[in-house]
């Protein structure tokens, strides 16, 4: 629900019987209901005024706490108890329900119109019906109307959805575990793009970054803005393979050096106390070559043509 702000600043916000939560159907919202006075229990079935006319409910929430005073004044007005009369027409509207959805389905296919029927809403008098679908393109499905009217006796309303609207009226969990944001709590669609998971580090799996509607997840919008002001000292900062490879190896000379004098191997306390500073203009090959021509006096000669043991020297 929208706020106005600081109109209803001064009212309270304190739990009162005159609201109750109702449920309508598989709805994942409870829908705030002014009673006018009447102390309703919990499970109480109520008729409601709607949108689409009175409907009937059950009480799942009583007294429902108000964190806000501007939503006092858009909830909803309940009209009365249900009675039985208005029990049999709620088991009638579900009826039609069921069977227009699938007198669509079939009709459409019969006409060729490639559409999915996602949803079908009867008012309490059965005189209004509105028929949810998803389509890839434009639907002319004047026929359709005509035919689902003659057959329904009613009014007969078509309301093409897109996907996030569809997951939205049909509600369902998430890959998180909790119920879908867009049937809960969110208020409106806000555009979703690849670059948004690109500066989060998340996988670019579509499986992966995806909801139940084939679309990109909200919620890669919600933090979008803390990545965005990220600054650059707090990003991660990756090190060269070559400084790696040089600080394993000086980590290496130390363990070496501690072992030959007897102490214990310790490349902590070789780096903070005798720090070691690499040769920057050390060859790149030491081997048994190099200590030969070391040993050897100066007037002897390596021999190149040799055998391949470099044991070997000629004086």
């Amino acid at each position: 629900m929208s706020c106005d702000g600081c109109s209803f600043a001064g009212q309270s916000t304190a739990m009162e019987n005159t609201y109750v939560g109702v449920r309508f159907g598989e709805e994942t919202n409870l829908t705030l209901c002014a009673t006018k006075g009447l102390l309703l229990s919990k499970n109480a079935k109520v008729v409601v005024a709607t949108e689409r006319g009175p409907a009937v409910g059950w009480v799942e929430k009583s007294p429902m706490p108000v964190f806000k005073p501007c939503q006092k004044s858009s909830a909803t007005q309940v009209l009365r108890l249900a009675s039985k009369m208005d029990l049999e027409r709620d088991d009638r509207r579900k009826s039609n329900e069921h069977r227009a959805r699938l007198f669509c389905r079939e009709h459409s296919k019969q006409l060729g119109l490639r559409m999915k029927v996602s949803q079908v809403d009867f008012n309490l008098n059965g005189t209004n019906a509105v028929f949810y679908f998803t389509a890839d393109g434009r639907i002319d499905f004047r026929q359709l109307v005509r035919d689902l009217a003659r057959r329904f006796k009613a009014r007969v309303r078509m309301v093409q959805l897109g996907s996030r609207d569809e997951a939205r009226l049909l509600g369902g969990v998430g890959v998180c575990g909790k119920t879908l944001c867009c049937s809960s709590w969110m208020g409106e669609f806000k555009s979703i793009s690849v670059q948004m998971a690109k500066r989060q580090g998340l996988s670019l799996n579509p499986t992966k970054i995806s909801g139940q509607c084939g679309r990109l997840l909200c919620c890669l919008k919600f933090e979008d803005d803390q990545y965005r002001s990220e600054p650059e000292s707090e990003k991660t900062v990756s090190v060269p393979v070559a400084n790696a490879n040089a600080n394993a190896n000086a980590n290496a000379n130390a363990n070496a050096n501690a072992n030959a004098g007897g102490r214990p191997l310790s490349t902590a306390g070789a780096a903070s106390k005798n720090p070691i500073r690499l040769r920057t203009n050390r060859p790149k090959t030491v081997g048994r070559v190099s200590a030969l021509r070391a040993a050897q006096p100066k007037n002897s000669v390596l021999k190149a043509n040799g055998p391949k043991s470099l044991n070997v020297l000629s004086v």
